[in-house]
């Protein structure tokens, strides 16, 4: 409830759904201070 999610995105996140959107999880994640992001591996940069 805190986080502002449902029920069933919350228990798709618990069972360790392998698709799940990235903002979604973020605004779960801030529940607690955290967040996760993406980026590359091995960058030619």
């Amino acid at each position: 409830m805190r986080a502002g999610l449902g029920l069933r995105f919350v228990r798709e996140l618990e069972q360790g759904k392998k698709t799940l959107r990235l903002d979604k999880v973020n605004q779960a994640l801030a529940v607690f201070g955290a967040q996760v992001s993406v980026g590359r591996l091995n960058s030619d940069e």
